[in-house]
């Protein structure tokens, strides 16, 4: 179950006889609210970065041939050969 930041500002506290400071209560959900928001928009924004890296990532590599490397080659050969 996932908690929305609506269903934070929405939440009420039923009222009792020497229950919690009702401001405190208040604060805190307003607290929590806004981190909220603001997690949730980062996941969003990585989300979206994470997907144009990709994007930017295929572009490259579908253009590199694929090379397989012998132990007859040199170590020179085997260096170049590993950003296939």
């Amino acid at each position: 179950m996932s908690i929305t930041p609506q269903e934070i500002s929405d939440k009420a506290f039923s009222r009792s006889f020497r229950g919690y400071n009702q401001e405190e209560v208040d604060l805190f959900l307003d607290k929590i609210y806004f981190e909220l928001e603001e997690l949730i928009r980062n996941k969003e924004e990585t989300e979206l970065y994470i997907k144009k890296l990709e994007e930017r990532l295929s572009d490259y590599t579908t253009d590199i041939p694929k090379r397989t490397v012998t132990n007859e080659q040199e170590p020179e050969a085997i260096h170049d050969s590993i950003f296939y």
